[in-house]
């Protein structure tokens, strides 16, 4: 019976040729990811620096909106008249409510000269602070608003809508006068459209602390991009 010659195993690799063969290939791979990064997509790295100037921005645009507000209240605190004008910080820019009766005396669109300095003083701080940074985009809007009786005994207005659009036109213009610019504010006549609280009771019966509520002038200033 014939001995089997048991052959020799060809496949069998040093373990020094292992473990050099793997230091090869991640070598390789190293390499690779490195000219990969060499070689960045430009619109993936222009899309990520436009949304990181864009958050940069945003996050200034907040920081000055709200350095805005606290200004802006400042100056309703030194003229005492918190019980007349409320401001707010919001999402959206700034709101500024003013009571009708703190501006103007009755069948009247012209503002009383108490209040100019206030408007004055609005007027001053949006400019410095808004006009003077990088940030261009807002808008100011003046809303008038009336309560729900036509003004009957008024002898220079016939509907609440006339009487909406000069009384908002009149903060407009001493706005204008204390320096914002034209294109950034507008005028808008609103009636009795938007009351603040119900002008009638559940009877019909007039509530005249509510009606004088609703009589009022709103200062937006937006945020737009």
């Amino acid at each position: 019976m014939k001995k089997k010659v048991k052959k020799a195993d060809t496949d069998v690799v040093e373990g020094w040729m292992a473990t050099f063969a793997d230091m090869v290939t991640l070598l390789m791979a190293f390499f690779v990811l490195l000219y990969a990064m060499s070689h960045p997509d430009p619109g993936k790295f222009e899309d990520f620096g436009v949304a990181m100037q864009e958050a940069i921005s945003g996050e200034e645009v907040e920081n000055e909106f709200k350095e805005l507000t606290k200004n802006l209240q400042e100056i309703i605190d030194e003229q005492e008249i918190s019980d007349k004008v409320d401001i707010e910080l919001t999402p959206n820019g700034i709101e500024i409510q003013m009571e009708g009766k703190a501006l103007f005396a009755g069948c009247s669109a012209d503002v009383l000269s108490d209040m100019e300095p206030v408007i004055s003083s609005i007027s001053t701080v949006i400019t410095e602070l808004l006009d003077n940074s990088e940030y261009k985009g807002y808008m100011i809007e003046v809303e008038g608003h009336t309560d729900d009786q036509p003004p009957t005994s008024c002898r220079n207005f016939d509907t609440n809508w006339e009487l909406s659009a000069y009384r908002a036109t009149g903060v407009v213009e001493q706005l204008l006068a204390s320096g914002i610019q034209k294109e950034k504010i507008k005028a808008i006549a609103m009636a009795d459209s938007e009351p603040l609280v119900p002008n009638m009771d559940e009877n019909g019966n007039p509530i005249f602390i509510n009606q004088a509520k609703n009589r009022r002038v709103e200062i937006f200033i937006n945020k737009f991009d």
